[in-house]
C-alpha cells in the first residue's frame, strides 16, 4: 500500500516544542475521507481529536469534554450544523467554544447564513 504526499507531508512536520498539551478539537464529519484526511493532519500537529457523525452527539460531547475548537460540518445526517451552531452558542457551557464551519457547500447562500447569524 502506497502513502499519499499528503499523509507523508503531515507525518513529517514537527509538533511545535511550545505545545505541552495537545489541544482538544472536535470533528463532527459525516463523510468518512473527509473525517479521515482532518484526523491524519490535525494528529500530526499534536492535536487530540474528539469526533462524530452526528449533530446531537456533537452537542453532547461539546458539553462533556469541553473542546478548545469545533470543526463542524454544515450538513449532517441528523440535523445541520446552523442549528447546532445555534444551540451551542445559547448554552452557557458551550457558548465561548470557537466554532468553524467544514462543508462542500460553498455558496453564497450558505456563507451568508453563517456569518449573517453568527458574526
Amino acid at each position: 500500500m502506497t502513502r499519499s504526499g499528503y499523509r507523508h507531508a503531515a507525518e513529517k512536520t514537527k509538533i511545535p516544542e511550545h505545545q505541552e498539551k495537545a489541544s482538544r478539537i472536535l470533528v463532527v464529519e459525516d463523510h468518512h475521507l473527509s473525517l479521515t484526511l482532518l484526523k491524519q493532519l490535525l494528529t500530526a500537529h499534536g492535536y487530540q481529536i474528539l469526533e462524530t457523525a452526528k449533530g446531537l452527539q456533537a452537542i453532547d460531547l461539546a458539553r462533556d469534554e469541553q473542546p478548545d475548537l469545533i470543526l463542524l460540518d454544515i450538513r449532517l445526517p441528523d440535523m445541520n450544523g446552523f442549528e447546532v451552531t445555534r444551540l451551542l452558542k445559547q448554552d452557557d457551557q458551550t457558548k465561548t467554544i470557537p466554532i468553524i464551519a467544514v462543508t462542500a457547500l460553498a455558496s453564497p447562500e450558505y456563507e451568508n447564513k453563517g456569518f449573517g447569524e453568527w458574526v
